[in-house]
């Protein structure tokens, strides 16, 4: 089976979307794995900044003007779950109450990545990266549920891995959306 083609127009209008979150996890990642001795307060500020930041670029790249409308919904759900984690964890920085929140809005995104996946990949080739984001986050907010009773470090390495794993998918992804938007559309002649 081969590639799916994007054309250079919509590539270039989710390059930065995927660009911005493949940073946001990058900078997350980064900062989890080089702060030694993480408190709640580390753990909870930084994985809030993560969640809504997050939420604005995936919130980006269901709005870019050739996606399909239909996916808004599902994307606003997921925006909104992270925001509203990001919120909780703010406010409320205790382990248990962070990690029940940060799994939470990861699951939920999850999920809705993976049905847009499977309703709308024929609709818009970009999707397809979406199963692969999608089960990433559902892993990361399993990981953070199996580890509850952990504390701030060990949370902020688990969601950390989660981040480093999105990281790479999503560079990987925005390099290739990038180099899409370069190539020359195919025309009569070519």
């Amino acid at each position: 089976m081969p590639a799916v083609k994007i054309p250079a127009t919509i590539a270039a209008e989710v390059a930065v979307p995927v660009m911005g979150r493949a940073a946001t996890a990058a900078g997350f990642a980064l900062l989890s794995i080089f702060w030694p001795a993480a408190t709640n307060q580390v753990l909870a500020y930084a994985l809030a900044a993560f969640m809504v930041l997050s939420s604005k670029f995936l919130w980006d790249y269901a709005s870019a003007p050739s996606a399909p409308k239909s996916v808004r919904g599902p994307y606003a759900v997921a925006a909104v779950a992270m925001i509203i984690a990001g919120l909780v964890m703010a406010f409320r920085p205790e382990t248990l109450v962070i990690a029940i929140a940060a799994a939470a809005a990861w699951i939920i995104a999850g999920v809705l990545e993976i049905v847009v996946f499977i309703r709308h990949r024929a609709d818009f080739a970009p999707f397809k990266d979406q199963l692969v984001t999608g089960f990433v986050s559902l892993g990361a907010g399993a990981a953070l549920l199996m580890g509850l009773d952990l504390d701030a470090h060990g949370l902020l390495g688990l969601a950390g891995g989660g981040a480093i794993i999105l990281a790479v998918f999503e560079l990987i992804s925005a390099f290739g959306l990038r180099h899409a938007a370069k190539e020359p559309e195919t025309g009569l002649w070519s």
